[in-house]
């Protein structure tokens, strides 16, 4: 019986093979453009997956009753190996960490990396594979490094990384010797070890004993809260068990800053990564995991409207059928059947698309897709299954309808339940063209949304700007000095206008600083982002100096104890003359003196409005991470060859490792940038869809009216009323489309803006640029469509088929 169904089903797709065409493709760009995000989705989803006892795994955030006290992903240093030590029933493992970014070295191989010094318990806490070495003892003494397969092979090429001796370049003077005492397995995007972005950790080193700062690092600081850390509990307990000893252990062991403005959080790691920032990945994942079935319910919407519009060529079928004994269940199998085939047909398709979008979906959402050998190994009976189900979905209402018709109306060529029917159809069409226009509306908002932000004066000047990123840190006096030699011969390049070092660049949030104005209560003090800069800061940024000097002016001698804030950090500290001000941070008796004020500048991205920032000079603070490079425009290439070279001869052990401001201006819009990317996708594929399924429709009424047509063309009607006849049928349909749109696209529209600091304000010239173009393109695909059948010969028309 299954393959009597199929053979049948097979005729129907040939005898009709434009609408079988047309429903297989836009099935096929659906099913496409689902697995697709599906597949983006769960690997989203699956980040952090490969950690051992995922379940039992949390990440400790800080949250600070007085803002901006400390940094929200770090924690108190000694508190989780004190839990571990002191709770053994609640706490099986824990792991804590001090990310850094320094010069890694073997021989003359010198690289900029991103170094995790941290607990020793790193294998047997998170399960991380090791290549070589003991996963028992992964650190036999505290010189023993483990490294990244990556690494290996970049610091010794194919020669064996065991035993062999690295060099890391410490923030205190000189360089430390590590012996490699393992090779890890390159890992899949996680938590712990990307916490610093994508590329992750390549060096692991022990916390113990460490001498990368100068004074040691902290952890064992009660009052030290800028560890990342994690805890492993016992099977079966509850995070919330841990929520009364972590209270009271702070409460035993801080300093009454930190305890009574300090509250730990626990997050499950499992959600971790999908829950950070504001849950940004989430909302985008439900987005994209929308627009996908979006998409795919336009397909499933055209599939309908065709099939139930194909029931007039089958309906004599039907009615033999019947009289010859079928009952409804056999014919609702048969129509079944030949959504299926359709399905199926469309399923490869689907794949063929997967891989035609596949590159360009890994370039906009910077990932790695699986390709069609471990898509089909892996996934095989889930995309069958998904396929069959969509078939059937699709093929469900056209078969109920089709099968109940009345075998006289049947075999008389009369549907009644089709006819009065109809409305299903036209309804159909208006939620096409509703879904459509509202996503045409957030996309086009979507990109107004970030041209402004682009076009949006952000307080500093990022074009032309270099930002060198590997710079040897030796944080003292020494190693400052170092640095405003090289950046004064930086300088002397033809084609370099300016150049400054500092601790942070405008790319992300600053730490903060508790500070209060001279004469008032310490208790006062509030929370002020900070960095340290030199002279030349003001200068390579384009930062606006409303009053006062940006430090020391050329040829004079540096002055300590001096500070430049922001117009914003003036109004925080409640100064309205702030230049000559004393500024006092509590616990330090030291007063440092405003002597600039700048407009503030935005180190945050859209989300949030320009936050106070307060710059010291880094001879105050003998700290520095960047070096900001201003280049002239017009010969860029040529003046970065020179910048390249004149750096390898003066910081020979140091790599040039660069970016430009532009790029880490993106990087604050990423998440945005690849939305509207994906918007833009989404939203052609929809308008093609959309268009298709009209253009079958179209196909369908001129076939059932060519002889109306005909009749009305020998009566004397012209070309231009025959095709109003059918704009105005199909254009009443849009006005109502767009009439649900607008209101609807408005309210979620508004939603998405709300969380920008820094946002558009709709317009309603949008919507009418959005529902104008709809109308004209609707008006044009009509009136091609009509203009062919318009055109024809009436004698052939009023001919019986």
């Amino acid at each position: 019986m299954l393959k009597h169904y199929m053979v049948i089903a097979w005729r129907q797709l040939k005898r009709h093979a434009l609408f079988s065409t047309l429903n297989i493709f836009c099935l096929a760009t659906g099913i496409g453009i689902c697995i697709l995000i599906g597949e983006y989705v769960a690997k989203e989803r699956s980040v952090n997956s490969h950690l051992r006892d995922l379940p039992n795994l949390y990440f400790l955030q800080s949250e600070w009753k007085i803002k901006g006290t400390g940094p929200e992903f770090t924690t108190v240093g000694p508190l989780v190996n004190t839990l571990h030590r002191q709770y053994p029933s609640l706490v099986s493992n824990y792991y804590r960490m001090n990310p850094v970014t320094n010069t890694v070295s073997a021989g003359e191989q010198h690289f900029k990396e991103n170094i995790a010094m941290g607990d020793t318990t790193l294998i047997s806490m998170f399960g991380f594979t090791l290549l070589q070495g003991n996963p028992a003892n992964a650190f036999p003494n505290n010189r023993s490094a483990l490294i990244t397969e990556t690494m290996a092979h970049k610091l010794f090429a194919n020669n064996n990384a065991m035993g062999q001796t690295i060099r890391i370049n410490n923030s205190s003077p000189g360089w430390v010797d590590y012996v490699v005492s393992g090779i890890l397995k390159d890992m899949p995007n996680n938590t712990v070890n990307n916490y610093l972005g994508k590329d992750g950790y390549s060096v692991f080193i022990p916390l113990a004993g460490n001498q990368y700062y100068t004074g040691g690092s902290g952890e064992e600081g009660w009052n030290n809260f800028f560890t990342v850390a994690f805890v492993k509990t016992q099977k079966g307990v509850k995070s919330t068990a841990l929520m009364g000893p972590i209270a009271q252990l702070l409460k035993t062991n801080s300093p009454e800053n930190i305890t009574q403005n300090l509250t730990v959080k626990l997050k499950p790691l499992s959600s971790y990564y999908l829950d950070t920032a504001g849950g940004a990945v989430s909302k985008t994942l439900a987005i994209l995991s929308a627009v996908g079935s979006g998409i795919l319910l336009l397909a499933i919407i055209n599939f309908i409207n065709i099939m139930i519009g194909t029931a007039s060529y089958r309906l004599r079928e039907i009615g033999l059928r019947k009289v010859f004994g079928s009952n409804r269940l056999q014919l609702i199998c048969q129509y079944l059947a030949e959504s299926v085939v359709l399905a199926l047909f469309s399923g490869l398709v689907a794949i063929g698309i997967y891989l035609l979008l596949r590159p360009g979906f890994n370039q906009i959402w910077d990932t790695e897709l699986p390709g069609i050998g471990d898509l089909i190994t892996s996934r095989a009976a889930l995309l069958l299954l998904f396929v069959l189900l969509t078939g059937i979905l699709a093929g469900i209402y056209p078969s109920l309808l089709l099968s109940a018709s009345s075998p006289v109306n049947a075999v008389k060529g009369k549907n009644a339940r089709g006819e009065k029917g109809h409305w299903l159809r036209q309804s159909l069409l208006v939620l096409q063209f509703v879904l459509g226009a509202g996503i045409f509306i957030f996309s086009v908002t979507l990109s107004r949304q970030i041209s402004y932000f682009f076009k949006k004066d952000q307080g500093y000047n990022r074009d032309q700007l270099l930002i060198v990123t590997a710079l040897p840190k030796q944080w003292d006096s020494a190693g400052v000095l170092h640095m405003q030699q090289v950046r004064r011969a930086i300088t002397e390049i033809p084609g370099v206008l300016d150049a400054s070092m500092s601790f942070e660049v405008p790319d992300r949030s600053f730490n903060a600083v508790s500070l209060y104005a001279e004469g008032n209560d310490p208790k006062m003090a509030i929370n002020i982002q900070q960095s340290s800069v030199d002279e030349h800061f003001a200068r390579t940024y384009g930062l606006k100096l409303l009053e006062g000097r940006f430090f020391k002016s050329d040829g004079e001698a540096y002055t300590p104890n001096e500070l430049v804030i922001t117009a914003s950090a003036a109004k925080a500290l409640g100064l309205t003359n702030p230049v000559g001000k004393k500024i006092l941070s509590p616990g330090s008796p030291q007063p440092v003196v405003i002597v600039g004020v700048t407009a503030d500048f935005n180190n945050v991205g859209m989300m949030e409005q320009a936050k106070p920032i307060a710059m010291f000079h880094v001879n105050d603070f003998l700290s520095y991470r960047y070096m900001g490079i201003k280049l002239q425009g017009g010969h860029i290439n040529e003046t970065l060859e020179k910048v390249k070279a004149r750096w390898k001869e003066i910081s020979p052990g140091a790599p040039f490792d660069y970016s430009f401001m532009d790029e880490k201006f993106l990087a604050l819009t990423s998440t945005e940038l690849r939305l509207k990317k994906a918007s833009a996708v989404a939203t052609g594929l929809m308008i093609l869809i959309v268009a298709l399924g009209l253009f079958g429709l179209l196909s369908q009424s001129l076939a059932r009216r060519k002889r109306e047509m005909a009749v009305r063309k020998v009566l004397g009607a012209e070309l231009v009323h025959i095709i109003a006849l059918f704009v105005r049928q199909y254009m009443a349909l849009i006005l109502v489309s767009l009439v649900i749109a607008f209101p609807l696209a408005w309210f979620v529209t508004s939603g998405w803006l709300e969380q920008y600091a820094y946002r558009i304000h709709q317009s309603a010239w949008t919507y009418l640029q959005v529902g104008g173009a709809i109308c004209l393109g609707t008006l044009i695909l009509i009136s091609i469509q009509c203009l062919k059948t318009a055109l024809a010969n009436p004698v052939d028309s009023l001919q019986q088929d």
